[in-house]
């Protein structure tokens, strides 16, 4: 009968301890990254809607001019392939239209020259709407900031020696 020698293994962490109940099997994994895999999603499809130009909108220009939105409902709607059409382009910036512009694209769309002096007195009205609820904002603001001030200055260092030493007493009297 040969008896075999083992050699003792060595570990370079702490030994792991397995509850008897338990084995290595069912305890979670030391390193998850390895384990774990990523989720992805991917799409196969983008669809394009396209819209003609309408007056009116959210997209109220702070200049002046009327403002340009999109109409209610597409005119237009395409599908593609995104693998098949990769097109690698660089960011660009969004084109902004002077007032010209703008009431000259509204005139093509269909709109009269009294439907597009109308939009252009909506625009008006909208943004002279926004300057006073900014303008009251800032009015609220400042008279915050005024009486924070106020406070300050009212509560001087005298009196704010005076009121800590009145604290403290009126502490240790109770």
């Amino acid at each position: 009968m040969t008896t075999a020698t083992f050699t003792p293994v060595r570990w370079h962490v702490p030994v792991p301890m397995f509850l008897p109940w338990k084995t290595a099997e069912f305890l979670p994994p030391l390193a998850t990254s390895a384990t774990k895999h990523s989720k992805r999603i991917t799409f196969t499809t983008a669809t394009t809607y396209f819209f003609d130009v309408d007056c009116g909108g959210s997209a109220v220009p702070s200049d002046d001019g009327p403002p340009l939105g999109l109409a209610k409902t597409h005119t237009t709607l395409e599908c593609h392939d995104i693998y098949s059409q990769v097109l690698i382009t660089r960011p660009r910036r969004v084109r902004r239209y002077d007032h010209v512009e703008r009431m000259l694209l509204l005139q093509h769309a269909g709109y009269s020259q009294k439907q597009v002096a109308m939009c252009c007195f909506e625009g008006i009205a909208i943004r002279k709407s926004r300057l006073a609820s900014n303008e009251y904002a800032e009015i609220e603001r400042l008279k915050k900031r005024r009486r924070g001030y106020e406070d300050a200055v009212a509560l001087t260092p005298v009196h704010y020696h005076n009121a800590v030493k009145a604290k403290g007493k009126s502490a240790t009297a109770d």
